[in-house]
């Protein structure tokens, strides 16, 4: 499983990197995700999830 932004939907708030620092990352005012980034932790995962559903935009999302 992998994290997606939507760069075209991504306002770069930073709203993700204030909750999952070890997931996003902000690159020229959009979030990114960080390819090396262990999802298989829970509590990676979890915060993951958290910033999926307070993104103002709806920009992240999982993908396989």
């Amino acid at each position: 499983m992998k994290v997606k932004i939507n760069e075209t939907k991504c306002i770069g708030c930073g709203v993700c990197v204030d909750i999952a620092e070890k997931v996003f990352v902000l690159k020229d005012g959009i979030s990114e995700p960080i390819e090396s980034a262990d999802l298989n932790s829970s509590e990676v995962l979890e915060a993951v999830k958290m910033a999926i559903e307070v993104c103002p935009v709806q920009a992240i999302s999982f993908v396989k």
